[in-house]
């Protein structure tokens, strides 16, 4: 009986240790898993833009991102990617840093239109861990440090 008591409190103890570790790679996990999500909405629509031949837009609304381009002769608008919901998907808020826009336009050859002054940065966060999606004046994502 003395046996079981003594393993379970080990194990009781090793638990105690791991949880915090755990907590930590989960949002780590999350984190992650939102810069890559967001960073495939922005590829989406510079892709879109370049298979169709026309104008795709990315939209950022709060913590969600949605993709569409203009398709057909008559400029129906069609859904390509998205919506992704960040907050409710991975818990991670999603804010626009300095003068970037919520509204982005990528024309024919890929590029942003108009083309932005400086470098693009978005801000996602997550408890007290945050991580930026850098987007280049030409629209290509940038690594991380953002840096080319």
């Amino acid at each position: 009986m003395i046996e079981v008591l003594l393993v379970v409190g080990v194990a009781a103890i090793m638990f105690a240790m791991v949880v915090p570790r755990m907590t930590t790679l989960t949002t780590a996990t999350s984190l992650r898993a939102a810069r890559q999500e967001l960073s495939a909405a922005f590829a989406a629509a510079r892709a879109a833009a370049l298979q169709k031949g026309k104008t795709s837009t990315l939209t950022i609304s709060g913590s969600s991102a949605r993709v569409s381009v203009l398709s057909g002769l008559n400029g129906t608008v069609v859904s390509v990617f998205g919506p992704i919901k960040l907050d409710t998907e991975f818990g991670v808020a999603l804010t626009a840093l300095s003068s970037s826009p919520v509204t982005l336009n990528f024309d024919a050859r890929g590029q942003l239109t108009p083309t932005p002054a400086s470098v693009l940065k978005y801000k996602l966060s997550i408890a007290s861990s945050s991580d930026t999606l850098c987007i280049s004046p030409a629209g290509i994502i940038m690594p991380k440090g953002c840096q080319l």
